[in-house]
């Protein structure tokens, strides 16, 4: 490393990846795009390194600082995957929406089964431990030594989520009538996983003509808006398509609307 190219996504991931494996204190388990596994004193950890990316692009000079910042957070950080009763998570699982193809990569691994409900449009709805850098999937021993069944573990991710919305989520909302457009800006993880708020996207369907439309492309937005005009709809639905074909975390080019308080795939009229 010279320092004086800035290294791309790829090319930093690798770096920290190299880092990390010729680092005494930690175990360098394997990495997969921005995912690194690692275990630290006996604890086995997940971390993505996005936010650690973004920091070194704003300052590219500072990598040494960023990765010494990275092993700070590692060696602090007290997985709480390891909780031995579920009241210690409680109050931090949540639900994050994902791909059904994760299932597959799960067994293929020969990692223990992830605790998930079936979703619409080939997604799953997976349970997390959300932890300062990273999240931590539940799997179901962590059920099995928590006592709880996956409809207990649903409900309370789902009562978290609801919670952080209310405190800290942002909603940007533009436009008028059919040209109406809201979009969850959190850039916490769960932008789009806020589609399994019912009460949420129900208040906000008045302020549509016709049908609420709902996508959600990747892990980090949601947008919704009015099918009433029909080149609006169209134009909105083919960013849509775009945006998860191409964009990172992807998700779903499948439309969603709320009827009877109920989430439902968008058909076409």
């Amino acid at each position: 490393m010279n320092g004086q190219v800035p290294l791309d996504r790829a090319a930093f991931a690798a770096e920290i990846e190299r880092r990390l494996a010729a680092e005494p204190t930690v175990d360098f388990l394997g990495r997969e795009g921005d995912i690194v596994q690692v275990r630290v004193a006996n604890q086995r950890m997940r971390v993505d390194l996005t936010n650690f990316y973004n920091a070194y692009t704003q300052a590219p000079e500072h990598l040494e600082l960023v990765y010494s910042t990275l092993l700070r957070v590692l060696r602090e950080q007290t997985p709480a995957r390891e909780a031995r009763t579920f009241a210690e998570v409680a109050d931090r699982v949540m639900p994050m929406l994902k791909p059904i193809t994760l299932l597959n990569a799960v067994f293929e691994k020969k990692l223990p089964m992830l605790a998930y409900r079936p979703f619409l449009a080939d997604l799953i709805i997976a349970y997390v431990i959300d932890e300062p850098q990273s999240v931590a999937y539940i799997n179901e021993r962590h059920l099995e030594r928590w006592g709880i069944g996956e409809h207990q573990l649903h409900e309370r991710t789902l009562a978290n989520l609801a919670a952080r919305t209310q405190e800290r989520a942002h909603f940007l909302m533009t436009g008028e009538g059919a040209q109406r457009l809201i979009v969850a800006n959190t850039q916490d993880g769960y932008d789009a996983t806020r589609l399994l708020l019912p009460d949420l996207l129900a208040s906000w369907q008045p302020h549509f003509p016709g049908k609420m439309v709902i996508g959600i492309p990747n892990r980090d937005f949601l947008i919704a808006f009015s099918d009433a005009d029909q080149d609006i709809l169209t134009s909105v639905a083919h960013q849509i398509q775009l945006d998860a074909a191409q964009r990172e975390y992807s998700l779903t080019d499948q439309l969603f609307t709320i009827e009877d308080g109920q989430i439902r795939e968008y058909v076409w009229e």
